[in-house]
């Protein structure tokens, strides 16, 4: 089998009129303006194709696939199924203008798909033939029929009235756990007294057997502000506190780390691959890690980062939100990995088609609020192609 070619392929949705259905508020609008994707599909000789997504503008995406030291000339010909050593062609390649940032964001699309292809050709998911050991663990050598997501409500909506009916909507639909989000006028933005308010609604809407995590997305200014703050949430038992505070604040983050027993977590904002997140753990000695399934440079990268953690006792919980093709990654990831408890999944508002109905068969939560792992070979997942047809643009 020899890859033939990599498709990048862009999507937008512009909105619709789905959106008053959703209860849109005021402050939804930048949001409720559209969304893009950024896909990856591989081609092989055999008619077997892979996919992956990389959260980063389709253009660059294309440039980094396309150019003439990319990522196509280097794997054009080359047998998709030997997917670690492919990823050690690519870094070695990119080297001079990559190593982090968007070109690892790129690689990591195409490696997943790729997992993909070697899956399906194999004949068996994703997550048989990544395995890899994590040292003695609790855990069994096999991987778990279903694993938990926590849905992530974003944005939050214009007031306490609009959360609370949006974290009801998690709740109903049964999630074990939910993630809130910083938002103008809401957590984050105002004064210690908002988010207190903002923080006990969600509590009181979750009522004591979910988890509640909540995402600063780094508005916090310094150890001292974050540290009040968390000290005064911290009755309503948040399970990790994300991005509290600037991304490169790495001795901060060591400094807000040891002065609180609430879980700190970061990863999200910028962070790409296992040396990064290295210095996270080593000189951060933050308690959860957060690598991007689509931009954190693969499936197996991930898995590098997760046992890392691992060794320092910390969690793995990766980060995906609204890109659907980087949840079906983390599903097979979190097969595997022993130190991810959770996995993110989307609840976006407003509602969009290119989530919620790009993959088929479609993503969606067992009653008891945890997503099955498919025993389908590669992902266990393909496009849409109608939704691809109908959201589909010019990289850009």
């Amino acid at each position: 089998m020899k890859i033939t070619d990599i498709e990048v392929i862009a999507l937008r949705d512009t909105g619709d009129g789905s959106v008053a259905s959703w209860n849109i508020g005021a402050s939804d609008a930048g949001v409720a303006a559209g969304y893009d994707f950024t896909l990856v599909r591989v081609h092989t000789d055999e008619g077997i194709t892979g996919i992956g997504q990389c959260e980063a503008p389709s253009l660059v995406i294309q440039a980094v696939v396309e150019n003439s030291m990319g990522l196509k000339a280097l794997l054009v010909g080359e047998d998709p199924r030997e997917v670690q050593r492919l990823w050690q062609k690519m870094y070695n390649a990119t080297g001079l203008y990559g190593r982090h940032g968007v070109v690892i964001g790129a690689m990591g699309a195409v490696e997943t798909a790729l997992w993909d292809i070697a899956g399906k050709a194999m004949g068996v998911p994703v997550h048989r033939i990544a395995w890899r050991s994590f040292m003695t663990t609790a855990t069994p050598a096999e991987p778990p029929a279903t694993v938990t997501p926590y849905l992530t409500v974003y944005p939050p909506g214009d007031d306490i009235k609009h959360l609370r009916e949006r974290v009801q909507m998690a709740v109903d639909a049964g999630a074990r756990a939910v993630k809130i989000e910083e938002w103008p006028g809401q957590f984050g933005n105002v004064d210690l007294k908002t988010d207190i308010a903002v923080i006990e609604a969600a509590r009181d809407v979750l009522g004591d057997e979910r988890e509640l995590m909540i995402d600063v997305q780094s508005r916090w200014r310094d150890v001292g502000q974050a540290l009040q703050t968390i000290r005064a949430i911290e009755q309503f038992r948040p399970y990790f506190i994300e991005a509290p505070l600037p991304a490169d604040n790495i001795d901060g983050y060591a400094r807000l780390a040891d002065a609180t027993d609430v879980r700190i977590a970061v990863g999200d904002w910028g962070f790409s691959g296992r040396l990064e997140f290295a210095d996270l753990l080593r000189r951060g000695r933050v308690d959860v890690v957060q690598p991007s399934s689509v931009r954190g440079g693969g499936i197996h990268e991930m898995l590098n980062i997760a046992e890392d953690a691992y060794r320092h006792g910390a969690l793995c919980i990766p980060h995906a939100w609204c890109h659907v093709v980087g949840v079906a990654a983390e599903i097979q990831f979190a097969a595997i990995s022993p130190v991810t408890p959770f996995i993110e999944f989307p609840m976006a508002f407003p509602r969009s088609e290119a989530i919620t109905d790009l993959l088929t068969p479609m993503l969606e939560l067992n009653d008891d609020g945890t997503v099955t792992v498919p025993d389908r070979p590669g992902l266990g997942f393909e496009l849409n192609e109608d939704v691809v047809e109908k959201f589909r643009v010019a990289p850009y």
